[in-house]
């Protein structure tokens, strides 16, 4: 194989091992993550404590990080990208933790990564045209044709015939004709004519060129491994499992990896070779020597250094979860990074079934602990993970896990044994939580670390009455989506006003102190209230940036502008806002002032933040306190009011039955909020829009029902 030496060991092997199969633990995709503790089952989103719903990679690289007991950076903060918006500093997913602590390569370093035979094919000319130009036995005008030749090698790579091209012809030279025999060999690999390339990079090891001699040794253990996996992927890159591999083929692959390695411990593709001794075993089912393997360079690893992203991501790939390898290992980063995976529990809505593999045992778990030699730190984790995921048995998780709150600083692992203690602390209510989170602020400096505790501490303070010492002066809270979630859901008015006041606070912070105070208001019939507080809005207030649900700490701009700046009639006559809920405050069944509030609703999105409101679960922050228990009233409930209030006037019944329709239009999906009206009550308000009103503008324009 023509390959520059230049390329780098690390980047090569990757290359080399990598295949189009999928990572079933850990596709990052968009989503929302949930705001607790507990991390019980593999969602898209992650913590900086070693738990069972994280993703492996993320467990294995924090395991591996720990080793070296790496903690406090270097790192920083990655941008986060659109998957990620949502999480704060709170969450990570697989590359922002990558970005945060390692180098990330360009495209020019990271291309040739997808694992092709054909990766190698573009990048060896240099190397192949060096080897020629230094063999004085090669004749000039040989040389010029060879050289000219090299470019017919592997056109099947680009979609040309992978039948054998036109060779030069008049090679006579013994050193010519065995540099034309590698290439002819070349293009064979390429084209997958693998029982010819065997046969000629099989003649070239004894040839008297050495870099014939050694990259010809090293193709024919090469050949064999791809010729060995090819009957095991489809035309889609989808890989059937060991059981499809040519094993003989194999067998061939790793007695020639073994000479190569003899005859060139240091060679040019030394690094390359090792990483198909790995492949080797994975094509073989081999996963006590894939096992093997992969801990020794674990151990050789340093754990800052750029490859480690790379190798944690090929372990995954190909131990973790590769077909018919699960859990064939004892290295115990390894051990724990699978047993952590085997305590996800699945949260099965009620009625429905399961399809998860039963978690790892007891049993299991205590005949484990020789693998955990030397490792009691590791070991004692994993069991308190066991006891706190699988047993709930919080008090057997304290008993496990010495409190060791006022540290000056956490490894991965120390950290994630302590917030699991704390975990086992809220569980059991112990009244000295509060406490253990406030002395574990101290040492959590790493990256991803305080803001977790801090999300700890904020429930801990929402759960017992004490949701305003979040926002106190000199509070320890400082991550804003963790105190933006408690204004949008925990927060009541008082609170909620006393925020949006302050001028030390961050702008989108009051922004959405404002807008939360003034949405429940508005939709809880608390009109004085709302007119009053209408003055906490500042002047030139951003309007933009959406109200399509209460994930207001998402938005770049909170768009409380819309209060006073906001649409409030089009088509119906209305006033502005403020002269509507005066107009309410003091009649509040008033009739025209209430459909005008269904169109401030309308025009401004609000119907999609009213349908999307629900509350979090009670172990998510801003599910344990309601500031306003009572329930929103919908757009849809002040159609209803009106088409059946009999003092209603004609046009504003009218109106009111026209909007009731259109809210199903013209999807057929009710976007007014309430319960669904069905399919025969919507046709009754357009029979009696059409039928009572017929000369009304609403009965001329509405054409359909939905």
């Amino acid at each position: 194989m023509d390959m520059k030496r230049m390329v780098g060991a690390a980047a090569l092997a990757v290359a080399l091992f990598a295949a189009p199969e999928a990572v079933r633990a850990s596709g990052d995709f968009g989503c929302y993550p949930q705001w607790r503790l507990a991390n019980p089952d593999y969602a898209c989103s992650n913590r900086a404590v070693l738990s069972p719903g994280n993703d492996t990679r993320v467990n294995l690289l924090y395991l591996l990080r720990d080793r070296a007991g790496l903690a406090t950076g270097p790192g920083r903060y990655p941008a986060a990208g659109y998957d990620a918006a949502g999480f704060g500093h709170v969450f990570l997913d697989w590359d922002q933790l990558k970005s945060a602590y390692y180098r990330q390569p360009d495209e020019a370093e990271d291309a040739g990564s997808g694992g092709s035979r054909c990766d190698s094919r573009g990048g060896g000319g240099d190397a192949f045209g060096a080897a020629l130009a230094a063999n004085r036995a090669v004749p000039e005008s040989e040389r010029a044709r060879l050289t000219a030749a090299r470019a017919l090698t592997g056109q099947a790579c680009a979609g040309g015939d992978s039948a054998a091209p036109a060779w030069p012809e008049g090679i006579a030279s013994t050193a010519g004709r065995d540099f034309l025999t590698y290439l002819k060999a070349a293009d064979a690999f390429y084209a997958g004519r693998f029982d010819e390339a065997r046969a000629s990079f099989g003649a070239l090891r004894k040839a008297q060129d050495p870099w014939l001699a050694e990259t010809s040794a090293y193709m024919v253990a090469r050949n064999e491994l791809v010729a060995a996996q090819a009957p095991a992927f489809d035309e889609w890159g989808d890989y059937a499992g060991a059981g499809k591999v040519d094993k003989a083929a194999v067998k061939r692959g790793q007695d020639a990896l073994a000479a190569y390695l003899k005859a060139w411990p240091s060679g040019r593709y030394a690094d390359s070779a090792r990483g198909l001794v790995r492949r080797a075993y994975w094509l073989a089912g081999d996963a006590a020597g894939l096992s093997r393997a992969y801990a020794a360079m674990l151990d050789a690893l340093d754990p800052a250094g750029a490859a480690a992203p790379d190798l944690v991501q090929e372990i995954d790939n190909k131990l973790l979860f590769a077909r018919g390898l699960e859990g064939g290992f004892d290295a115990p980063l390894l051990l724990a990074t699978w047993d952590l995976m085997r305590m996800r529990i699945e949260e099965v809505p009620e009625g429905e079934q399961s399809y998860g593999d039963p978690p790892l045992s007891a049993q299991e778990l205590a005949a484990q602990q020789p693998m955990f030699a030397g490792r009691p730190d590791l070991y004692g984790f994993v069991q308190a993970s066991h006891a706190y995921y699988v047993a709930r048995d919080y008090r057997r998780v304290i008993a496990l896990i010495p409190d060791d709150a006022r540290q000056p600083g956490y490894a991965p692992l120390a950290f994630s044994r302590q917030v699991l203690r704390g975990m086992a602390l809220e569980a059991v209510n112990d009244r000295n939580a509060a406490g253990f989170w406030q002395d574990l602020l101290g040492g959590a400096k790493d990256l991803y670390q305080r803001p977790i505790v801090e999300m700890a501490l904020a429930l801990n303070w929402e759960r017992h009455g004490k949701l305003a010492d979040v926002f106190a002066r000199g509070s320890p809270i400082g991550e804003a989506p963790v105190r933006e979630i408690l204004l949008q859901q925990s927060a009541g008015p008082e609170l909620l006003r006393a925020v949006a006041a302050r001028a030390d606070l961050p702008v989108h912070e009051r922004d959405v102190a404002t807008y939360a105070l003034l949405y429940k208001q508005l939709s809880r019939g608390r009109y004085a209230e709302f007119n009053r507080d209408l003055a906490l809005v500042r002047k030139n207030a951003g309007k933009d940036g959406g109200t399509y649900d209460w994930s207001l700490q998402d938005l770049e701009t909170v768009p409380v502008g819309l209060f006073t700046r906001g649409g409030w009639s089009d088509g119906y006559a209305c006033p502005a806002l403020a002269r509507t809920t005066a107009t309410l405050a003091a009649e509040p069944g008033n009739v025209k002032a209430n459909l005008c509030l269904g169109e401030f609703y309308r025009l401004n999105g609000f119907d999609d933040l009213a349908s999307n409101g629900d509350r979090p679960a009670a172990d998510e922050l801003g599910g344990a306190v309601n500031g306003f228990p009572q329930p929103q009233r919908m757009r849809a409930a002040i159609y209803d009011a009106v088409i059946a209030d009999p003092a209603a006037t004609p046009d504003d019944k009218a109106y009111a039955l026209y909007r009731a329709v259109w809210c199903y239009g013209p999807s057929g999906n009710n976007s007014c909020g309430g319960a669904d009206a069905p399919e025969a009550r919507r046709k009754a308000w357009f029979q009696q829009l059409k039928r009572d009103y017929p000369g009304s503008r609403w009965a001329r324009e509405l054409k359909y029902y939905w």
